[in-house]
């Protein structure tokens, strides 16, 4: 895995968190923030107690990953020489704007940008900046020392090459990260999961089917474990022999496939080739890897 000099702009639980993933999978890090030193240090000895207690790393592995890093409250020192600045300050587009500006006189027009906001859209945060090409979104989900998913996001002058630099840096911190192809409120994952919450609410609350307990456990041990191991859309072809060039046949009467379930249908098939042989490649493999991966989250459940 190929190693970058990564500096984390903003140490609170965000930044911090992608700091701590990005030294564990021995990248060379530089965390900056205001306040003093010893206080970031001992937010990052914190998000590594954390992982620690939840058994994601042992102590030794943490106190050695710990003595790699450096730290510094000069914004210049943390950029030069950097190869990628991930950026997790307020949410205040002049205080951002400002930041860009000083890392990219420093920096120099090779260095990426990416701010973590949930929101602003990247070309917001281009506006007025020395190299606008190199700033983009890299969001992601919280926990952020814990979720491995970072969607990234281009604005009106981001280059393909920013966020193909971004992808091989989350890539190297043992991320997975995603393409948003168009700026979005919520981005991806934000949109599903408010479009989540509103039904749960619906039929608790407007409809009162069922307690907020059992709301919860409904989507725990039903669509979500399907969820967690091969997504929504995966997870519904599954569910009909032929999948979506099927679907509507078997749940509409419809005589063939409409073009948005063909569609569907070629996202399967690509997304089916480019999948590892440890997660299959045909609907046979996926599901023999689904069913193991339930196993597993159903022992550690202690329900199996």
């Amino acid at each position: 895995m190929k190693q970058y000099r990564i500096a984390f702009v903003g140490t609170g639980m965000i930044g911090g968190g992608l700091a701590v993933n990005a030294m564990l999978a021995d990248q060379s890090v530089i965390l900056y923030d205001v306040v003093p030193v010893d206080l970031m240090k001992e937010n990052i000895k914190k998000i590594m107690s954390i992982m620690v207690e939840a058994g994601a790393v042992d102590q030794a592995t943490a106190d050695k990953t710990f003595s790699k890093a450096e730290f510094t409250n000069d914004l210049a020192k943390a950029a030069k020489g950097a190869d990628f600045v991930q950026e997790c300050i307020p949410e205040r587009t002049e205080l951002k704007k400002s930041t860009y500006r000083t890392i990219q006189e420093i920096g120099g027009a090779h260095l990426v940008i990416a701010s973590s906001t949930s929101t602003f859209f990247p070309t917001e945060l281009q506006e007025g900046a020395l190299y606008p090409d190199r700033i983009l979104v890299g969001h992601p989900y919280n926990p952020s020392y814990l979720l491995p998913l970072m969607e990234i996001c281009g604005g009106e002058e981001t280059s393909e090459e920013a966020k193909s630099i971004a992808k091989s840096v989350y890539s190297a911190m043992k991320k997975v990260p995603i393409i948003c192809k168009k700026e979005s409120k919520g981005f991806i994952v934000n949109r599903v999961s408010w479009a989540t919450r509103d039904m749960a609410q619906k039929i608790v609350v407007e409809e009162d089917v069922c307690s907020v307990e059992d709301m919860d456990k409904a989507i725990i041990y039903g669509p979500g474990m399907r969820m967690a191991v091969t997504g929504q859309l995966l997870t519904m072809s599954l569910g009909v022999d032929g999948g979506y060039r099927e679907y509507e046949k078997k749940y509409a009467g419809a005589e063939k496939a409409s073009d948005d379930f063909i569609k569907l249908a070629e996202g399967v098939d690509d997304y089916l080739a480019h999948r590892s042989e440890a997660e299959g490649k045909t609907v046979d493999e996926v599901i023999k890897y689904r069913d193991k991966m339930f196993v597993k989250i159903l022992q550690a459940q202690g329900l199996l």
